[in-house]
């Protein structure tokens, strides 16, 4: 597999297990299930921007990692960046924005429907959680077809 097939896979994993740790942890010894709406929201808004902090921190880590450990097991230098690539990138990252949509659209519908604002949020997360898998699957796909 090539270095971007590879990489891909590695943001698959990444993109499953970093939220699923991280709200693990959270759910396992939050107190919500007894708080009025807007403690809810002070909970909700702390704990999404702690987690967009773990995730970018986590997420550059791991791709620091991975470029220097495909340095060292290939002994080769990471390939550049060309067209076809941003290409690649900019068609599943437009794939990725509809489903991330489709969500946040989740997400209110759950509030019209007169949901908890767990509910929202809990659409919101899985909808950018499935809006970068498939990001990186199409991207896999596009690098295994020969685009």
């Amino acid at each position: 597999m090539s270095y971007r097939e590879n990489k891909n896979l590695v943001n698959i994993v990444s993109a499953i297990a970093v939220p699923a740790i991280y709200f693990f942890f959270i759910f396992k010894n939050s107190p919500y299930e007894h708080m009025d709406t807007a403690e809810l929201l002070k909970f909700w808004g702390k704990e999404m921007m702690t987690y967009i902090l773990v995730a970018i921190g986590v997420r550059i880590g791991i791709e620091i990692l991975y470029s220097v450990l495909y340095a060292v097991i290939t002994r080769e230098s990471i390939p550049k960046t060309d067209e076809r690539d941003k290409i690649i990138e900019l068609k599943s990252k437009n794939i990725s924005q509809v489903i991330f949509i489709f969500g946040i659209i989740a997400g209110m519908g759950s509030l019209a429907l007169e949901m908890s604002v767990n509910t929202f949020f809990l659409a919101f997360l899985i909808g950018g959680v499935i809006a970068e898998i498939v990001e990186n699957l199409v991207q896999l796909f596009y690098y295994q077809r020969g685009f």
